[in-house]
Order: C-alpha cells, then sequence, then structure tokens
C-alpha cells in the first residue's frame, strides 16, 4: 500500500505516537509518506533538515513539509496540501487529529483513496471557551457526512478520554475503534549500563533522582514539582539525598516563572535542568531517573518512564488512570500535600527500586507500536 500520515506539525526528534508509528511502519512493506508544516512553534525550535533526512533514512519515510497558509489556534491550513496528496496518488490517508481544517476534505464529491483518523484529544486539553458552541457546530455538520458516508473509514481513539470527545462532537461507535497510546520497545527499554553511566558523568550516583522530562511550558508547568517538592521537610531531603532532573524544550518566557520558582526552594537541593534531548536517548534518562513527576495534564512520557522502571506521580484525571499502572500514585489536581505524601510513600517503602517494577513492560504489552500498526495494516488492508 502506499499511504500518507498527516500530521500539522512533526518534530522528527521527539517521541509522540506519530514518530513512533512511522518508526514500527519500517518493518512491514508499504510505501510511507508524511505530511506535515513548517511550523515547530509547539518544539520552541526551528525545523532542521539535517534532522529531517535523519529521520527518513532511519524510517523510509518521505517527510514533505509545506508552508502553512493560515493557522487559527493551533489548527493550520497547508499550501498545495490538495495537489501534494493528488501527486503521490495514495491508497491510504491517515490524518492525525480530529475537528480541524483537515475536515475540509469531507466536502469534496469523490476522493480515489480511503481516508482514516485519529483523537488524541484529552479533557484536561479542550478548554477553549467557544467549545460547547463548536461541538454542536461539529456535530450537525461534519460529524452528520461522517456518520451518513464511508469518507471517512474509521476513527481510532487513543483512549477513553478521546472516546468521550468523539462521542461529545457527534461521531457515532460505528465508525471508532482503539488505538491506545504505547511504545516501541526497540526504543524504550530498561537500560542499566546507561543509568550507570549516565548517574556517573551527572554526579547522582547515590542519589534518589525526582525527574520530570518534557516540555518546560505554561501548560504542563513542570515548576508545580517544586510545590510538591517543598511540602517535604528539610531532614527527609538530606536523610534519602534527594536531587531533581528537569529535560526537555524551554519555552523562553516560562523559564523566568520557572527559575523564580526554583529560587524559592525551602531548603537546599542539587537539582540540573537540561535542554531536549534526541527521542532515542531518553531511555537513558528514565532509566537514570527513579521517581518521575508529570505535574499538569496528561503526557505519553508517562508510558515511557514505567517501561524504564520509574513508579509515576500525575494528577487524577481519567486519561491518566488509564496509562498509570498504579492509581495510587494520582493526586487531586493542585493538591501538592497529597502529592507530596505519595511521593514520600514510594520513597520510604523503596517502591522506586527498579527491579520491583521491570513487569511493568509485560503489563503494558499490548500498547507495543508494532502490534499496533500490525492492527491498524489489517484494518486497511
Amino acid at each position: 500500500m502506499k499511504i500518507i500520515h498527516v500530521e500539522d506539525y512533526f518534530d522528527p526528534t521527539a517521541g509522540y505516537q506519530i514518530n513512533e508509528l512511522l518508526y514500527a511502519s519500517k518493518d512491514f512493506d508499504n510505501e510511507v509518506y508524511l505530511i506535515t508544516s513548517d511550523d515547530m512553534s509547539p518544539f520552541h525550535k526551528r525545523v532542521d533538515i539535517s534532522q529531517d533526512k535523519k529521520f527518513e533514512e532511519e524510517t523510509d519515510v518521505k517527510l514533505i513539509r509545506l508552508k502553512s497558509l493560515f493557522k487559527l489556534s493551533s489548527r493550520l491550513i497547508l499550501k498545495d496540501f490538495i495537489k501534494t496528496i493528488n501527486s503521490i496518488n495514495p491508497d491510504v490517508i491517515f490524518m492525525h487529529g480530529i475537528a480541524d481544517f483537515k475536515d475540509l476534505t469531507l466536502l469534496k464529491r469523490k476522493q480515489e483513496f480511503k481516508i482514516v483518523r485519529d483523537c488524541h484529544m484529552s479533557w484536561v486539553a479542550a478548554k477553549n471557551r467557544f467549545r460547547k458552541l463548536f461541538y454542536f457546530f461539529y456535530k450537525l455538520t461534519f460529524a452528520n457526512i461522517i456518520n451518513k458516508t464511508d469518507k471517512y473509514q474509521k476513527i481510532y481513539a487513543l483512549g477513553n478520554e478521546e472516546l468521550e470527545y468523539l462521542h461529545k462532537i457527534g461521531i457515532k461507535d460505528k465508525k471508532i475503534d482503539m488505538l491506545p497510546h504505547g511504545f516501541n520497545d526497540d526504543i524504550m527499554y530498561y537500560d542499566k549500563k546507561a543509568r550507570q553511566k549516565l548517574r556517573k558523568k551527572l554526579n547522582i550516583k547515590d542519589n534518589i533522582v525526582i525527574s520530570y522530562i518534557g516540555k518546560l511550558n505554561k501548560s504542563k508547568k513542570p515548576d508545580l514539582l517544586i510545590n510538591i517538592v517543598n511540602e517535604l521537610d528539610k531532614e527527609f531531603i538530606n536523610d534519602y539525598n534527594i536531587s531533581l532532573l528537569f529535560i526537555g524544550p524551554q519555552n523562553k518566557q516560562y523559564m523566568n516563572t520557572f527559575n523564580e520558582k526554583l529560587n524559592s526552594l525551602n531548603f537546599e537541593l542539587e537539582y540540573r535542568v537540561e535542554d531536549s534531548k534526541p527521542f532515542r536517548e531518553l531511555r537513558k534518562y528514565f532509566s537514570a531517573s527513579d521517581i518521575m513527576i508529570f505535574p499538569k495534564q496528561t503526557t505519553l512520557s508517562s508510558i515511557h518512564a514505567q517501561i524504564c522502571g520509574c513508579p509515576v506521580i500525575m494528577e487524577d484525571h481519567k486519561s491518566n488512570k488509564e496509562r498509570v499502572i498504579n492509581n495510587d500514585n494520582l493526586y487531586p489536581e493542585n493538591n501538592f500535600k497529597k502529592a507530596a505524601n505519595i511521593l514520600k510513600r514510594l520513597i520510604e517503602n523503596h517502591e522506586y527500586i527498579k527491579e520491583k517494577n521491570l513487569n511493568n513492560r509485560e503489563i503494558l504489552s499490548e500498547r507495543e507500536y508494532k502490534n499496533q500498526i500490525n492492527k491498524l495494516y489489517n484494518d486497511l488492508e
């Protein structure tokens, strides 16, 4: 098959579902393309042609970047989008995301290819003040076409919240299937040697390392990790030799807030703040960490952290309940005292010891992306 993936924003060094699906697609005999924009603003960087070419070489995927003609919120209209699709003449188009400008393809009378879509909208991210009006409009228009025609063969929900969102915008169950967030076991696994080497290099060999790996911006608010740590006492911090590690792309404006929060620590402890790392290197940092805290929203990194043997502490949302193996590690939104108590429990009971968490891989095995893309291609064929 000749397959086109369409994603508005794409970072070849990141570890989102689209990246891992494309890496996993290399094991199948298909001709695969990715159409995306040249807008890298969500990743706080610019297009790096050398990284694009490296991604193409590693995945056998042809990456095509188009200019953005129009941007509303985070939704884009890409220049020459239909023209580019027609020039490739695909069998299938997989448009990632839903309820955006790509839905305009539904207004075409005829198409020579199958279209599938997915939905990765969680409720913690759906906060636009006009959202109820938008749901109503979408249900009356595009959802009506989706349900009554075969213009979209199938829409994949990446979790239960995403399923609820599809229902909210009017999509019927007959059009929906599940394709949950996951991991690629060729890329993400506990790396003991890398742990030892990296902890020695960072001079954290004997520390209990609490980490955040992800975007450092006002949506993810990793500075709230400081609120949690400030609920602990100095004696506890010193007794267990706790240190902090933050890794990820940094929004310059947000970093002023972040650095102010670092300066508000109630006590002295070691911390490191490092820029983003290539996704294929992140297993080393997950492996070197002992406990991961993602204080806001939800993230695919929670799966990767657990695969590498880290307990994960997150807010108590439906999407996090699906991803976090031990739901006792979820705390009510903004209840930093509760989060600190969870952290203390993990440390005092030695629940962070890697050997106690290596069965996470087996528990999460259904989410492995080669299994998922096999299901996807079977559906398409």
